[in-house]
C-alpha cells in the first residue's frame, strides 16, 4: 500500500507524521483490497480537517473529519475508514458465495 501524507496551512512536524503512519498500519489487514491511500490534514480557524482516501479495486473509500483536535480526527478517519472497508470485504464474500451456490453441477 502506497501512502501519501499531505498537510495544508501548517508544517507537518515528524511526530504527526509518526503518528499518522502508525494509524494507517492498523489498515494492513486490508491490504490485499488496499491500492493506496493519501490523507490531507488541513487546519482552518482552530478547526483541523482530516480526509483519507483509499482507492480500492473497483471504486475509492473516502472520509472527512473535523475536529478541533487533530489526533482525535486521524482516529475517527481511520475508525471510518476501516468500518467502509469491513462492509466492503463482506460484500465480496457475499457475492462469491452466492456465485458458488448458483453454479451448475
Amino acid at each position: 500500500m502506497k501512502t501519501n501524507i499531505t498537510a495544508r496551512n501548517f508544517r507537518l512536524s515528524d511526530a504527526l507524521m509518526e503518528y499518522t503512519t502508525k494509524k494507517l498500519e492498523k489498515l494492513k489487514r486490508f491490504d490485499h483490497y488496499i491500492i493506496d491511500a493519501d490523507m490531507i490534514l488541513e487546519k482552518d480557524k482552530g478547526i483541523s480537517i482530516i480526509e483519507l482516501t483509499l482507492s480500492v479495486k473497483h471504486s475509492s473509500v473516502t472520509s472527512r473529519v473535523k475536529n478541533p483536535d487533530i489526533y482525535m480526527g486521524i482516529n475517527d478517519a481511520v475508525k471510518k475508514v476501516e468500518r467502509q472497508l469491513g462492509k466492503y470485504e463482506a460484500k465480496f464474500r457475499e457475492r462469491k458465495r452466492l456465485a458458488q451456490k448458483t453454479r451448475r453441477k
